[in-house]
């Protein structure tokens, strides 16, 4: 659940001092995408109603936005209580109110991060998010930001990237004379949207169940299990061809299956995860990119030397199953037809 989003933060006082409660506390936080909140013109879905309007699309990639002639004013709401003061001016929301711990400042300031966002994209056409947050405890101000995080490059050289780009385009006509490699196209795909995912999250984290999703689908494309063998059983019989010891099938590879079926990634699941159990998988998901990489890279290797070949796709019609939920949807959008 939303839990994959949540990482240890910590309040970073500036200047450091103590700061003592109860104590009357300020959390100010900032929204994005600016344009649903009267801060930009354009960039988004949000348009204003009876307005003239221009809609700007983007025929390379589909990506589409629209642009009122007279945009959204800066927002200007303030919601009041006996204990809260809220006033929301354009993207900042700023919260008074007094905590008795810094616990319950934690626990309030986390609703709203968390909450606050997936309530207001139910009626707001551009799903927001909450870029940071600040405030004040007593008379000292504070930051609330992650407490440690982790930062992966990679290095090369100008001679090597330029190698790869023609090792690619090399490879790219291996693939397309030979339709048995099909799976390897797949997967080389569902690693891709990984990839990705991994990079467009808002926070580190926001899309990690896809991305474990998307690596599990890696592996079982790869390694189709066979007469009397299990979905898992494949995979480790198919690494253990190209070399993997059991010790790193185990930990690199057979992980991301697990978590797919287990926690919160194909099933639902409500449960909550402590600290270190978030710690565990963050982590996990973080490290085996580049096993997951390196896999692809041996993979295509031996592909285009010849001296591996993937199990061969055999192509079908669709099922009978998946045909009826295509006709069900045919006739729900076009009723007449029916």
């Amino acid at each position: 659940m939303l839990t994959y989003r949540i990482r240890p933060r910590v309040f970073r006082i500036d200047p450091p001092k103590d700061v003592q409660f109860p104590a009357e506390c300020l959390i100010r936080m900032f929204f994005s995408p600016l344009q649903p909140f009267g801060m930009q013109a354009d960039g988004g879905r949000t348009a204003v109603f009876k307005v003239a309007a221009q809609a700007i699309f983007n025929s390379n990639t589909g990506i589409h936005w629209i642009e009122s002639k007279e945009p959204l004013k800066p927002l200007d709401v303030t919601i009041t209580s006996p204990t809260r003061h809220i006033e929301l001016k354009g993207n900042r929301l700023e919260i008074t109110e007094r905590f008795d711990s810094l616990r319950e400042l934690t626990d309030n300031l986390e609703t709203y991060y968390y909450i606050l966002p997936i309530l207001l994209n139910v009626d707001y056409a551009d799903p927001p998010i909450i870029d940071r947050v600040e405030g004040r405890i007593g008379e000292a101000h504070f930051r609330w930001e992650l407490n440690g995080w982790r930062m992966d490059f990679a290095t090369t050289t100008q001679e090597l990237q330029e190698q790869r780009f023609a090792d690619a385009y090399d490879m790219l006509g291996v693939l397309s004379s030979q339709q048995h490699n099909r799976r390897l196209v797949a997967a080389l795909h569902y690693f891709h949207v990984a990839v990705r995912l991994s990079r467009a999250g808002s926070t580190p984290g926001e899309f990690l169940a896809e991305v474990i999703l998307n690596l599990t689908k890696t592996l079982e494309v790869l390694f189709p299990p066979g007469e009397g063998v299990g979905t898992r059983e494949g995979v480790r019989i198919g690494l253990r061809i190209l070399g993997y010891s059991d010790e790193e099938i185990e930990r690199d590879f057979i992980p991301a299956m697990a978590l797919r079926n287990e926690i919160d990634v194909g099933h639902v699941d409500l449960s909550l995860f402590n600290t270190e159990q978030l710690k565990l998988i963050h982590g996990y998901t973080e490290r085996v990119e580049q096993c997951f990489r390196e896999l692809l890279a041996r993979i295509v290797a031996k592909v285009k030397q010849g001296t591996w070949q993937i199990p061969e796709h055999v192509a079908h019609n669709l099922s009978t199953a998946a045909r009826k939920v295509l006709d069900r949807l045919s006739a729900s959008s076009h009723p007449d037809a029916a």
